[in-house]
């Protein structure tokens, strides 16, 4: 019997011993010698001066070894991004060390054209800390093919003419009020990120521009907290696991935060349900609840709706932002563009004719200008789903990669003094010149912004609507205004400008 236990225990050992060897090999020593392979690898990549231990880190981190300042690493990042891009000697690609880890950071837009293309659709792991869950901008790549299907409707031609109208309504009510702030700097934020949100609402939701007016201002509030979030949880490792979070203030901040955007839209869901069984209120054509009702499950849904309604109003009111700032530094340009306006949309003609609106050439010239110069969307990152070759440089299959926008739009070769506000650059000989993948507010590739259209309607009415009725002045320098890095590239001080009456105002 002795001898029979000793059998079963040596039996036991040795059986177990494959299994966790197995295990040690997957979790521990492939990934360990994957990652030496991959920091032996991009060891002769062109990069910014780094240290051995820390690699670029420093540059982001500006007081270690003391804990790090969160506000400095998000006015940095885009200081440190151009420092290693700078250093690039034949305009392709650097490498950005963070720490030991090789990042990618493509100079070019023949580099992007090649990272960006249409398998390479798998985002980084910080895109699940934007408070979006695994909605459309967030999803793996399986998700994100079955819920991009599902939602491209919503953004059908015929739609968005539809959604014209609604915008109209709401800007004109926006260009009413700003006749309270005439005569003295002004920075918008507020109004315009409020004015967005509800246009957005009534798209996506059906809910009248006019009503549900205390929940909107509860969501602009809560989306304007979520953004610092991503930032703050990205760049700190305990974050990163939901169950240790939880257990940090700042983690149960955050989930707090995300519960509460839950039960706003929980409110607003039934207030929809409300109207539309109102014998007043006529359902929408397809909203976007419809669209996606009874096709996702139930977490599903409020992270498809979520993402819409932050993608859909927070770009669009920084983009806006730096529209009527850029515009501001430049009354020939307004001038010019405001006798454009005019002769479509006179006096107080509705703005809701896109085929008035496209013919607007000197129009889309000053906002592609000004999206170039100051993209709201200003970071891009993925992982190579296969190994690709930029300039004879070979990127390999899992490789981080970051594209910053302002590098890509900032660059030279393209973009003869790029820090001039020029719309001349888009006219129809100068923009054939353009190659596409170096013009990517929205993104490049299959995972681009499926609502880019949208979006540049409803900047393009604003626009419209203020300049028609508006003089704009911007007090501060252009050049003064540093950017910080938050899910979009906002400013660090206000965009004030000095709005004016037309005569015939």
């Amino acid at each position: 019997m002795a001898f029979s236990g000793l059998m079963s225990v040596e039996s036991l050992k040795l059986g177990l011993l494959p299994i966790v060897s197995y295990f040690i090999y997957v979790y521990l020593l492939k990934p360990a010698l994957h990652f030496v392979h991959r920091a032996i690898h991009y060891h002769g990549f062109p990069c910014y001066p780094r240290n051995f231990i820390f690699g670029h880190s420093l540059l982001f981190w500006t007081n270690f070894p003391f804990p790090y300042n969160l506000e400095s690493f998000q006015r940095m990042f885009h200081e440190a991004t151009n420092k290693l891009a700078a250093h690039d000697q034949d305009q392709s690609l650097t490498v950005c060390w963070l720490t030991l880890h090789p990042n990618v950071l493509p100079v070019s837009h023949e580099a992007v054209e090649v990272i960006m293309n249409k398998k390479n659709v798998r985002k980084q792991f910080f895109y699940k800390f934007m408070g979006l869950g695994n909605g459309l901008v967030a999803s793996e790549p399986a998700l994100w093919k079955v819920r991009r299907k599902l939602i491209e409707p919503f953004f059908s031609t015929k739609k968005i003419k539809g959604y014209a109208k609604h915008m109209d309504q709401e800007v004109k009510s926006f260009t009413q009020q700003l006749n309270t702030e005439t005569g003295k700097p002004v920075d918008l934020e507020d109004q315009i990120h409020s004015s967005t949100l509800n246009i957005i609402l009534k798209s996506a939701l059906s809910i009248p521009l006019d009503d549900s007016i205390e929940d909107k201002k509860s969501l602009t509030e809560l989306v304007n907290k979520v953004e610092p979030n991503l930032v703050r949880r990205s760049l700190n490792p305990l974050y990163h696991i939901d169950w240790v979070a939880k257990f940090t203030k700042f983690g149960r901040y955050y989930f707090e935060t995300l519960d509460l955007v839950e039960k706003v839209l929980a409110r607003m869901l039934n207030r929809r349900k409300q109207l539309l069984s109102s014998t007043s209120h006529e359902s929408e054509n397809q909203d976007f609840v419809s669209l996606l009702e009874g096709k996702v499950d139930q977490q599903g849904f409020f992270d498809e709706l979520i993402t819409m309604i932050a993608a859909g109003h927070e770009t669009t009111a920084v983009g806006l932002r730096w529209i009527l700032f850029n515009l501001g530094h430049h009354p020939d340009v307004q001038e010019r563009l405001y006798r454009e306006i005019v002769q479509f949309f006179p006096d107080d003609t509705p703005v809701d004719d896109m085929d008035k609106i496209n013919q607007c050439n000197y129009l889309d010239q000053c906002i592609k200008e000004s999206l170039r110069l100051n993209p709201p969307i200003h970071v891009f990152a993925r992982y190579l789903e296969e190994d690709v070759v930029v300039k004879d440089k070979r990127l390999l299959k899992d490789t981080g990669v970051l594209v910053s926008c302002p590098i890509i739009h900032h660059n030279p070769n393209v973009y003869p003094d790029p820090e001039k506000y020029d719309p001349d650059r888009w006219t129809p000989e100068n923009a054939s010149k353009i190659p596409k993948a170096a013009y990517i507010p929205f993104g490049y590739g299959p995972r681009s912004c499926i609502g880019y259209r949208y979006a540049i309607l409803e900047l393009k009415i604003y626009t419209i609507q203020i300049i028609r009725k508006f003089s704009l002045r911007s007090t501060r320098k252009h050049e003064s205004i540093p950017s910080k890095f938050e899910i979009t590239l906002k400013p660090c001080l206000p965009l004030e400008i000095i709005v004016t009456p037309r005569n015939n105002n």
